[in-house]
C-alpha cells in the first residue's frame, strides 16, 4: 500500500534566511498511522507542517528541494485548494486560520468549499461542536472567545471537513487540560475508526504516548530519532532536544525496561518488584502568611462582553505584594477577562478594581502600565515594531526612560528571557514561542512592581517552558508581584504557592496548591487534569507518599525512600 504522506530528501530553507528549516528529511507516514512530531522550538515541526499540504512552497516562499507526496500527488506540482480535500491542517496560531463571522460558519465554511450538501453539513456542524465541547457557541463570533476556544473552534472546522490526512501543528496548547485529554481522544478515535491518517505536533508527551503509533524526533531540521514510541523512549534523553515523560524517566531510574507510560503502569512494577509497607502521608502543611500589603483589591467585580452572558460574576480577590499567584480553569472560565481588569483593558460592569491604592476606573492605562507589566496570550497582540531592539525600546521611549539607558535594559531584558544576540532581527521571522519571549522581554524592561503574564508557555518547548517559569520565580524572589494565568498545572504547582481557580466566571478555589493537588475529584471538577506525576503520588499515598508532590524531583526522592525502605524489610 502506498503511503498517504512521503517525504523524499526534503531540504527547504526560507528566502533571506542563512539556514535551512528542514535539511534531508526521508519520513513516511502509512494510510491510518499515528505519527507524533517533537522537538525543540525552532526544530522545523511547523515548517514539516506546511509541506504537507502545500503550503511550503506555494505560500511561503524559499528554496524546496527533493519531493513531498501526499497520496502520490507532488505538493509542488499541485495547488493548495486541490490538497485541501485530502489534507486538513490546524495551525499553531488558531486567530490566523479564523475567516467567519459565527462559530457556525466557520466550522461550515471548509464542507461548503468542498461541496457537500446541506444537510449532511448541518449534521457534521452539530458532531463538531460537541466534540470539542462548543456546542450552543453557534452565533458567537470566533474573535471573541478565547484562545482556547479559538483552538477547539479551528479544530472543529478541520473535523467537519473529513479530511483524509490529518496534520496537527500544536493543536492542544492553548486548551484547558481536560479539553487536551478529550479533543485527543477524539482525533485519535476518529482517525482509527475512519482509517485516517493524522501527523500531530505537539510538546504535551505524557497525554499523547499512550495514543500513537510512532515518534519522530526534529532538531535543526533533521530527523534525530524515528521509531516506535517505546524505542525512542529506551534510547533516551537528548539534553535540550527530547526529554522523556516523567513517568518514563521514573521508571528508567528504577531499571524498568521499557520505560512505563503511565502511572498505573509504574505502580503495578513497583508493587510487584517491590514489598511495600503501608503507612500514612504526613498532613497537608498549612503555607505560611504573607505579611505584604495588598497590592490588588477586587471587589463585586462583575462584567458582560455583551450585556447577556456573564463573564465574571462577582469577583472578590485580594494579592498581596510578593505573592506568585497562579490563575486557572477551564477554556471560557473567565481568566483573561479577569486579568484585563487590572491594566483598565476591561472596565467592571459593577463592582470595584484597585491597583495599588489605585482604582482602576479612574486610572488612566499608561499610568497603571509604569507599574504593571501586562502580558498578552498572543504576542501579536502586544508586538508593534519590526525589529527585536525596536520593540523593547518603544516601551521604554513612550514611559520617558532616560535614553542612556534603554541599550543596557534592552540587552538586559534580552539576556533575561535568552534571546541575546537576537537584537537586530525582523519580529515576524521569529517563531510563536520566541515572540512570546520577546513580548516578556518588552514588559521587564519597564521593571514592573507587578508582573501580569497571560499563558506564557504557548508555543514553548518543555525546557523553555521550565525557563519561562524560572524567569518568573527569579522576578518574584526580586520583590516583584506575579499573577500568571496557566493551564501548565505541573510547572505552576512547581514554581506558584497559591492557586485561583475560576469556572463559569467566578473563584471557585483559592488556597494552597498542595491543597488542590491533593482533591483530584475537585480538580476534575474544574477541567484541571493532575499531572502524571501527581497521579502517581496518589496512587502510592497509601505507602507514606504525600498525594501533592508535583515535580519529577520531588517523586525520585520518594521513589528512592520507597525503595530503600522496601528493601531494608
Amino acid at each position: 500500500m502506498a503511503p498517504d504522506l512521503e517525504f523524499r530528501d526534503v531540504s527547504f530553507q526560507y528566502e533571506g534566511a542563512s539556514s535551512f528549516a528542514l535539511r534531508d528529511i526521508q519520513l513516511t507516514v502509512d494510510p491510518g498511522e499515528i505519527v507524533l512530531v517533537t522537538g525543540p522550538a525552532g526544530a522545523g515541526k511547523t515548517t514539516l507542517c506546511s509541506c504537507a499540504n502545500g503550503l511550503v512552497p506555494h505560500y511561503h516562499e524559499g528554496r524546496l528541494t527533493g519531493e513531498v507526496l501526499v497520496r502520490g500527488y507532488n505538493t509542488a506540482r499541485t495547488r493548495i485548494g486541490g490538497l485541501s480535500s485530502l489534507v486538513g491542517l490546524v495551525f499553531q496560531d488558531p486567530e490566523s486560520q479564523l475567516v467567519a463571522a459565527s462559530v457556525a460558519d466557520e466550522v461550515a465554511f471548509g464542507p461548503e468549499n468542498l461541496g457537500v450538501e446541506r444537510p449532511e453539513i448541518v449534521r457534521r456542524l452539530a458532531v463538531a461542536l460537541q466534540v470539542t465541547r462548543l456546542a450552543g457557541f453557534d452565533e458567537r463570533d470566533p474573535h471573541s472567545l478565547s484562545g482556547g476556544e479559538q483552538q477547539a473552534c479551528v479544530i472543529a472546522a478541520i473535523y467537519a471537513m473529513h479530511p483524509e490526512i490529518y496534520v496537527m501543528d500544536e493543536p492542544l496548547a492553548n486548551l484547558d487540560p481536560a479539553g487536551r485529554a478529550h479533543v485527543f481522544r477524539v482525533m485519535v478515535e476518529v482517525a482509527k475508526q475512519r482509517g485516517k491518517t493524522l501527523l500531530l505536533v505537539e510538546h504535551a508527551l505524557e497525554e499523547v504516548l499512550p495514543l500513537v503509533d510512532r515518534l519522530v524526533v526534529l532538531d535543526g531540521g533533521q530527523i534525530v530519532r524515528n521509531g516506535s514510541v517505546q524505542e525512542v523512549l529506551t534510547a533516551g534523553d537528548l539534553p535540550r532536544v527530547f526529554i522523556r515523560p516523567a513517568i518514563a524517566r521514573l521508571g528508567a531510574q528504577l531499571g524498568l525496561q521499557p520505560p512505563p507510560l503511565s502511572p498505573e503502569a509504574l505502580v503495578e512494577a513497583i508493587t510487584q518488584r517491590y514489598r511495600l509497607r503501608k503507612r500514612s502521608p504526613e498532613p497537608i502543611p498549612t503555607p505560611p502568611q504573607l505579611s505584604g500589603p495588598p497590592v490588588i483589591e477586587l471587589e463585586g467585580l462583575a462584567y458582560s462582553y455583551d450585556g447577556r452572558h456573564p463573564a465574571l460574576r462577582s469577583i472578590d480577590l485580594t494579592i498581596h505584594e510578593g505573592e506568585m499567584t497562579a490563575i486557572l480553569g477551564r477554556n471560557g472560565a473567565g481568566k483573561t477577562s479577569l486579568i484585563k481588569h487590572l491594566i483598565g483593558l476591561l472596565q467592571p460592569d459593577r463592582g470595584r478594581v484597585t491597583v495599588l491604592g489605585q482604582d482602576v476606573a479612574r486610572t488612566p492605562t499608561h499610568t497603571l502600565a509604569r507599574q504593571v507589566g501586562f502580558c498578552f496570550q498572543n504576542p501579536n497582540h502586544q508586538l508593534v515594531a519590526f525589529k527585536v531592539q525596536d520593540e523593547i525600546a518603544f516601551g521604554l521611549r513612550a514611559h520617558e526612560v532616560d535614553r542612556a539607558e534603554i541599550e543596557p535594559r534592552t540587552r538586559e531584558a534580552l539576556d533575561s528571557v535568552g534571546m541575546s544576540g537576537f537584537e537586530e532581527a525582523q519580529i515576524f521571522d521569529l517563531g510563536k514561542g520566541q515572540r512570546q519571549r520577546l513580548a516578556l522581554a518588552s514588559v521587564l524592561a519597564l521593571r514592573p512592581r507587578i508582573l501580569v503574564i497571560d499563558e506564557p508557555t504557548t508555543g514553548q518547548d518543555p525546557t523553555m517552558a521550565q525557563e519561562i517559569f524560572d524567569i518568573l520565580m527569579t522576578l518574584n524572589e526580586q520583590g516583584t508581584t506575579v499573577i500568571v494565568v496557566t493551564h501548565k498545572v505541573d510547572l505552576a504547582a512547581a514554581y506558584c504557592s497559591r492557586a485561583v481557580v475560576m469556572a463559569e466566571g467566578r473563584i471557585a478555589f483559592d488556597g494552597s496548591f498542595r491543597e488542590l493537588l491533593s482533591d483530584p475529584v475537585r480538580m476534575r471538577q474544574f477541567s484541571l487534569e493532575p499531572p502524571e506525576t501527581t497521579r502517581l503520588a496518589g496512587m502510592l499515598a497509601d505507602f507514606g507518599v504525600p498525594p501533592w508532590l508535583s515535580t519529577f524531583e520531588q517523586l525520585s526522592e520518594a521513589l528512592r525512600a520507597l525503595v530503600e525502605t522496601a528493601n531494608g524489610d
